[in-house]
């Protein structure tokens, strides 16, 4: 069974990651298992392109196939801020609660119709230095004006999802993945990848 490693050290990610392939023949590794450290730095406000470097950077380390991803969250009423840089926008070392406040209290009076955003997800697996296969994946939302939920990571609790009428916090790993950006753009990659990783 080929290998394949999930170049990231969020929790989360990787919880969402793995409950998409469980079912494939594919053995999954993560850095903690092979015991090396990805201390890749983003310079680049190019979702795709760090995606993309992150993916060549874990393969570099490891020499296995790397799926790597980066993702913005893109609110309408601030002119898509904040971004690529969501993760660093409100502060380097901030807790995900401090993050989601600090979205909320950018937000406050903007009416519901006007909070429209968005999480786009570039994901790219590296199969050597010039081998790579890249996809996107896109969820429509609206930032909510109090957080709901206590699943998720990130911006989950105050993401919106008018067709479910709940928040990203509030649903199961399994209802998450049936719709968000992250899972489908790794079903996007997944009929390449799979056949790929046959060949190798």
């Amino acid at each position: 069974m080929a290998k394949l490693l999930i170049a990231t050290t969020n929790k989360g990610k990787l919880r969402e990651i793995l409950a998409v392939l469980k079912n494939e023949p594919i053995e999954v590794v993560t850095p903690d298992k092979l015991g090396i450290t990805l201390d890749y730095e983003e310079v680049s406000d190019d979702i795709h392109l760090v995606a993309r470097e992150k993916a060549i950077y874990a393969w570099r380390k490891s020499g296995l196939p790397s799926l790597a991803e980066d993702t913005a969250l893109e609110v309408d009423a601030l002119g898509g801020l904040p971004g690529a840089r969501a993760k660093v926008f409100f502060g380097e070392n901030v807790s995900d609660t401090e993050r989601w406040r600090g979205l909320l209290k950018l937000m406050e009076g903007i009416p519901l119709e006007k909070r429209t955003a968005r999480f786009r997800c570039a994901m790219a697996v590296a199969l050597s230095e010039n081998d790579l296969l890249t996809a996107e994946g896109v969820l429509e939302g609206v930032i909510a004006t109090e957080p709901r939920g206590g699943s998720g990571f990130g911006y989950d609790p105050v993401f919106f999802v008018p067709s479910l009428g709940k928040t990203l916090a509030e649903l199961s790993v399994e209802e998450k993945n049936a719709i968000s950006h992250r899972a489908n753009a790794l079903r996007a990659l997944l009929p390449d990848l799979l056949n790929r990783l046959r060949e190798t």
